[in-house]
């Protein structure tokens, strides 16, 4: 073979494994990014968006349009009927200590899951109803699937303000009383609607995760090539969904929910890399809530008598802040623990006179001599 031979042959094979190598890289982009757009809770698989029934609870379907105009299904969950085992848990569990002022709280928003969010919030607000909440919950994806791609809140939370709109109409109050409770995927959401939507008077967060850029980073494995990775993810999210990840930033948003809102987080998730403690404690930095709190599991390091484990948080470039973080036995003790924080506090927050600025005086002839 002669020597331009043997080099047109090289040229190919560079050639060929170039175009391999791209089609298999973009791929694997796109493997990687269709989980973060098109999440699929697969527990839900075949089933349509809105439930008939549901055990313990009376749902009232109703529907609203959304910020794009599209339909959005919802539902109003309230306690009826024979109790659920969920529900008899929490009900055993309150028995010692009633939650009696819930009462001043008239809706609670309850989100989970962005696929078959009203299935998905179904078990939160089981517990929740057992302690004579009325729940709101809502399908992010819309009327048969209208929306086909998440923005994780960036998007969905705009939807918030026409929701409690449709729930205040329906329910003949002028000025209803709006708390709400989020896991995971919709305690992001909620986040983001509490920093735009003043008539959420309490949020509580579950798994937030605090930034989306950064929750993706952790699931990329740790090599050279994450940065290029994670550069050509963030260019195919943005020519499917049209946004950057780095725009969908809960942890950022949270500084902008007003100062007498409060707030609870709790991180229950263990090992999870899309949310974490560092998640938990973002947040909270972030937060001006003058009643804020940070909850965690117990792990095997803290001693079987502790309630709380003190630790330091930080952004790290000044001096870390000292945090005393409570500590939750298991997820199924979490609940009713919420539910007596939401109890006081959010309860406290909605009882708590406003400060009104006085009024300027109206000036006089002899305020001028």
């Amino acid at each position: 073979m002669s020597f331009l031979h043997t080099l047109r042959f090289l040229l190919l094979a560079a050639v060929l494994a170039s175009v391999v190598g791209g089609v298999c890289a973009w791929v694997y982009i796109n493997d990687m990014v269709q989980p973060v757009l098109e999440p699929l809770n697969q527990a839900y698989t075949g089933y349509s968006n809105v439930p008939r029934r549901a055990p313990g609870l009376k749902l009232e379907v109703f529907e609203f349009t959304g910020w794009d105009g599209l339909p959005v299904q919802a539902v109003l969950a309230t306690k009826d009927g024979e109790e659920s085992s969920r529900q008899l848990s929490v009900i055993g569990s309150l028995a010692a200590q009633p939650a009696t002022r819930l009462g001043q709280i008239d809706y609670v928003l309850v989100s989970v899951d962005w696929d078959h969010g009203i299935r998905s919030a179904l078990p939160l607000a089981e517990s929740l109803t057992a302690a004579g909440i009325a729940c709101v919950l809502w399908d992010s994806r819309g009327k048969d699937n209208c929306r086909t791609y998440c923005t994780h809140g960036l998007q969905e939370s705009r939807d918030v303000p026409a929701l409690l709109d449709a729930v205040t109409k329906r329910s003949g109050m002028a000025h209803p009383v709006f708390a709400a409770v989020g896991q995971g995927y919709g305690a992001s959401l909620l986040l983001q609607a509490a920093a735009m939507e003043p008539r959420i008077r309490g949020l509580v967060a579950i798994d937030a995760y605090a930034s989306l850029r950064q929750s993706v980073v952790r699931t990329i494995p740790e090599t050279m090539w994450r940065p290029i990775v994670m550069g050509l993810m963030d260019m195919r999210i943005r020519s499917i969904a049209g946004m950057e990840s780095f725009e969908v930033a809960p942890g950022d948003r949270a500084s902008d929910i007003k100062r007498d809102v409060p707030v609870l987080i709790v991180n229950l998730l263990q090992d999870n890399p899309v949310s974490t403690l560092e998640d938990a404690l973002m947040i909270y930095r972030r937060l001006r809530s003058e009643r804020r709190e940070v909850w965690t599991l117990r792990s095997a390091e803290d001693s079987p008598e502790s309630t709380s484990r003190d630790i330091f948080y930080g952004n790290g470039r000044r001096k870390q802040t000292p945090l005393s973080v409570r500590l939750v036995q298991d997820a199924d003790s979490a609940l009713p623990s919420i539910i007596h924080w939401m109890n006081e506090h959010v309860v406290d927050a909605v009882e708590a006179p406003r400060v009104v600025a006085p009024s300027r005086p109206v000036p006089t002839s002899e305020s001028h001599l």
